[in-house]
């Protein structure tokens, strides 16, 4: 290469890194159990949890993972009900994504993995059985709308008086105000459990790949028999509702035959009624259909009719259902072709999370006073100023 690139060459590394990093530096990764200040693969900066945390021990996992913030945890013997984790951010956001991480690898010697219940802001969040993996971690997370305070707690709840609860890691992503249409129907006064997110006909989407900007995890779907992966098209604008990656948008299933309708099967970890949050993000193929061509498609959760939709194409429709209340340890939800429509059902994407109900009687649902955090809308502004001199140093370094 020509000596005299390589200073533009450096300057628009140094302007990547720099955006890049400006967009995650909000974000709060927790590796619990561990003494050091790391960063991983990706350049996500993790920190050790002894400033969130009072309570319990760190421990190590005597098996090396792949993971490395699973090689390390926090155990609570001290046989507290609970053991919380206050974490600050700025008040000025609208969502907080919050994923705790769980690895036993029999990392006490008894062979015993515990159950036991994770609270979030003093609301029942889940149980954690981690006696139901047989290797590898397990994952919680959860949405949490703001309610204007500049902080949350997560806490692991002891259940039984033999039980020691642990925790390995904690990510959470504060969500800016003007990010836009972001799970708008979720009430202020509740947090939401994800039970599945699922990209139908890709594989698995994940930060930093696939332009998944808010650390969520899109699992791979299982194809039905009767449906066939499609190439589709996303739409760049406007920004779909959620800001769902491109590479999710991008394959889709479709049925083989318009009359023959899409069941898809979501297991719930509970058996009692329930107030479930469905979106499902529609597009449409890179062939383009006949003008004369439609596809409607008839929305059914667990066989009662709850929405129709009309594919458009270069367009993302997103469909958000709620409250519908669900009943496991199954939902059914069926796609099937409305009356006139010349196409199959087909269908991209799709979101399930359940309404956590607050605790009667719990007093440690307020979240701990707030603590000073960096600014999210200065990063946010910051990292568009620098993505933009990146696009103007490479036109420059073209020319």
């Amino acid at each position: 290469m020509n000596k005299n690139l390589w200073a533009p060459v450096l300057l628009l590394a140094f302007h990547l890194f720099t955006a890049y990093s400006q967009l995650t530096i909000d974000w709060l990764n927790i590796d619990c159990g561990n003494n050091a200040l790391r960063w991983d693969k990706n350049l996500l900066q993790w920190v050790t949890d002894n400033g969130y945390t009072q309570a319990g021990i760190n421990k190590q996992v005597p098996q090396k993972q792949e993971l490395e913030e699973m090689n390390t945890l926090r155990s609570f013997p001290n046989k507290a009900q609970q053991n919380c984790y206050a974490l600050p951010f700025s008040a000025q956001t609208q969502r907080f994504l919050v994923r705790a991480g769980f690895y036993y690898g029999n990392y006490d010697g008894l062979s015993k993995p515990p159950s036991f219940d994770i609270h979030i802001n003093g609301r029942n969040w889940s149980t954690v059985n981690t006696s139901t993996v047989v290797e590898g971690p397990i994952y919680h997370e959860a949405m949490y709308v703001n309610q204007g305070a500049g902080s949350l707690n997560v806490c692991i709840v002891q259940d039984e008086s033999e039980v020691v609860p642990f925790i390995s890691s904690i990510e959470a992503v504060p969500i800016w105000v003007l990010t836009g249409p972001f799970y708008r129907e979720m009430e202020t006064n509740y947090a939401y459990n994800l039970v599945s997110r699922i990209n139908y006909g890709g594989g698995e989407v994940r930060f930093p790949g696939g332009e998944e900007m808010y650390n969520r995890v899109w699992t791979r779907g299982t194809t039905p028999p009767n449906c066939t992966e499609v190439a589709t098209l996303p739409a760049f604008l406007p920004v779909p509702e959620n800001d769902p990656p491109n590479s999710v948008l991008s394959d889709s299933i479709e049925s083989m035959n318009p009359a023959d309708p899409i069941t898809l099967s979501i297991h719930l970890p509970q058996t009692t009624p329930q107030s479930a949050y469905i979106v499902l993000y529609f597009t449409e193929t890179v062939t383009i259909p006949k003008p004369d061509d439609t596809r409607i498609i008839q929305i059914y959760i667990n066989g009662q009719m709850k929405s129709t939709v009309t594919t458009e194409n270069i367009e993302c429709k997103v469909m958000t259902i709620y409250p519908v209340t669900v009943v496991g340890p199954t939902i059914n939800v069926t796609l099937a072709s409305a009356k006139g429509s010349t196409l199959p059902p087909i269908i991209s994407a799709m979101e399930v999370f359940t309404r956590i109900e607050a605790n009667k009687g719990d007093k440690s649902s307020s979240p701990p006073p707030s603590s000073p955090s960096h600014g999210t809308q200065g990063h946010f502004f910051y990292a568009y100023i620098n993505s933009i001199s990146c696009i103007c140093l490479l036109l420059l370094f073209i020319a």
